[in-house]
């Protein structure tokens, strides 16, 4: 009796002191969630895991180039945006942020509204979130790609036979001891089967728990009230509880290092059990089965899971210091108007407004004054309007575009290709555009500077009045001045520009109508120091060129 109260004892004080850690644990996490609102995350991040999902399931509409994504420098924006708690949700965001939609609403609006008025929902939301929030979640993306699933091999139907004759030969073996002897080889057989097949399993150790986790999560999740309630996601939860019932049946998770002895032990014999009867071996080809004929049942909750843990994070971003508005969508016309906008990674970046109409917009400008910055930031905008609805501006107005850039190009020495080879291969790829029947952007910073100035000029103003057409915007800065004066007709002008105070440039990094009637290259060489005879023979030869050109 004494025996029985002490070991009741213990139990209870195991069960208050596992009760109270795990409050400790939960507050600390709501500690950590509480003061990251509003924040971007301070972890490192990999970038080859994070888009592992947008590498798995196409996109429905439009998927960034690399040259555009190069372009706005994409992955410091991401960083920058991503407010998520799961690795579902950072994969999830990750292509959403590179698959502009074509749709004037978006579907989670109504998600983001309720995760920025009710703080309690978010945060119970984000401890739900939060366990999926393990690297090894990155890796149930990879069940998605057939190339990743094995194949069953042609001779597992003969297992079935193999342990006919294992079961046969154990019943026999109590009246004809003798058939042991066979026994022994069929088992020897079964066990090399067995163990080979360990290595086909190892490579699922980290996709196949999280996605148990997954289904877990999204069950969970479901239950939060009416709008978070999916039918969809309910029916892809029992469509893939016949997976989780043969997937429990083996042992994914192959670390021992924390089990004592008698777990250990027991863990062993029942390999032995299974390698005798192969049972690992068949369940584990039913699994992949399972897992091929049930991916869009995984794609339904990674998605459902991924939006919610989105929501949250766009209502952080938000919830942040940055200005932002939510964009407004017109129908296809040539048209863009922007009020105070700015690039989100510049602190302190001066605002500039736009307003397009029926024309495309030419840029001149000097060095340094901003025509790079403001092309990025009027891509960086469109693309986070037509992904997360939010934009880094007081107003934005646009209709639904596919996005195309030219920004920055560099020599490809590996590959042998030279500047301008690489400018006309991604021009090649701008003008394909044109024949498809969506409205395309397209912001360019200067057309062929790889090449001679006249040919460059000749090019560029055939390229330029070619994307122009229909209903397509474009928006190009260059330093050929003459372009503006054969573009007149087709394009508006716009030029950024510099004052000269106490022998030093000041930018003042504000776009203004018309064309720039100033230049600063030989100004910067004489504030530079250059030699006063270089500095005056330049002068000499502008003058002379700009006459001349008159």
């Amino acid at each position: 009796m004494e025996y029985l109260i002490i070991g009741s004892i213990i139990l209870i004080l195991i069960f208050l002191v596992s009760h109270q850690l795990s409050k400790q644990k939960r507050k600390r996490r709501i500690e950590e969630i509480r003061s990251s609102w509003g924040r971007p995350k301070s972890e490192s991040f990999h970038f080859v895991s994070i888009r592992k999902y947008a590498d798995s399931v196409n996109a429905q509409f439009h998927r960034l180039t690399d040259q555009t994504l190069e372009d706005i420098d994409f992955n410091q924006l991401f960083v920058f945006i991503d407010r998520t708690t799961s690795r579902v949700g950072q994969q999830f965001l990750y292509k959403k942020l590179i698959e502009p939609t074509n749709s004037t609403k978006d579907s989670s609006e109504e998600l983001t509204n309720a995760f920025i008025k009710n703080a309690d929902l978010r945060e119970t939301m984000q401890l739900e979130l939060y366990k999926l929030n393990e690297n090894d979640a990155y890796y149930i993306s990879t069940l998605l790609q057939d190339r990743f699933l094995i194949e069953e091999p042609t001779w597992l139907k003969l297992l079935t036979l193999d342990i006919a004759i294992v079961v046969s030969l154990l019943a026999l073996a109590v009246k004809f001891p003798v058939l042991l002897v066979f026994l022994i080889f069929t088992t020897t057989l079964n066990m090399f089967v067995h163990y080979w097949n360990k290595s086909n399993m190892f490579q699922f150790t980290r996709s196949i728990p999280q996605l148990n986790l997954l289904i877990q999560v999204a069950s969970e999740l479901l239950k939060k009230g009416d709008l978070l309630h999916d039918v969809s996601v309910k029916e892809s939860i029992s469509k893939l509880r016949s997976f989780q019932r043969k997937a429990s049946l083996i042992k994914f998770d192959v670390q021992r290092d924390f089990q004592d002895e008698l777990s250990q032990i027991g863990n062993y014999f029942l390999d032995i059990v299974k390698a005798f009867f192969l049972i690992e071996i068949i369940v584990f080809f039913k699994v992949m089965k399972e897992l091929r004929d049930k991916q869009s049942s995984i794609i339904t909750l990674f998605n459902y899971v991924g939006t919610i843990d989105t929501a949250i994070a766009v209502a952080s971003l938000r919830a942040g210091k940055l200005k932002t508005c939510q964009p407004a969508f017109v129908p296809a016309k040539k048209e863009l108007v922007v009020k105070n906008i700015y690039h989100p990674l510049i602190e302190n970046c001066v605002k500039n407004n736009l307003s397009i109409n029926n024309r495309s917009i030419l840029i001149t400008g000097s060095n340094m004054s901003g025509k790079s910055t403001f092309l990025r930031t009027l891509m960086i905008n469109s693309i986070l309007a037509q992904t997360i609805y939010t934009c880094f501006a007081d107003e934005y107005i646009s209709p639904l575009v596919k996005q195309f850039s030219s920004i920055r190009i560099d020599d490809n020495l590996f590959e042998g290709k030279s500047y301008y080879f690489q400018e006309v291969n991604v021009m090649a790829s701008l003008l394909a555009e044109i024949k498809s029947p969506h409205q395309n952007l397209f912001v360019l910073d200067e057309v062929f500077k790889g090449t001679n100035t006249i040919e460059r000029i000749a090019s560029a103003k055939a390229i330029l009045s070619y994307l122009n057409s229909n209903n397509n915007i474009v928006i190009v800065s260059t330093h050929d001045i003459e372009l503006a004066g054969m573009l007149t007709s087709e394009y508006d002008l716009y030029h950024f520009t510099e004052t000269i105070e106490n022998n030093k440039l000041h930018f003042d990094h504000t776009i203004k109508s018309g064309q720039v009637r100033t230049r600063n290259a030989i100004k910067i060489l004489e504030l530079s120091n250059y030699p006063i005879d270089i500095i005056n023979e330049a002068r000499q030869i502008s003058a002379t060129l700009t006459t001349a050109k008159q």
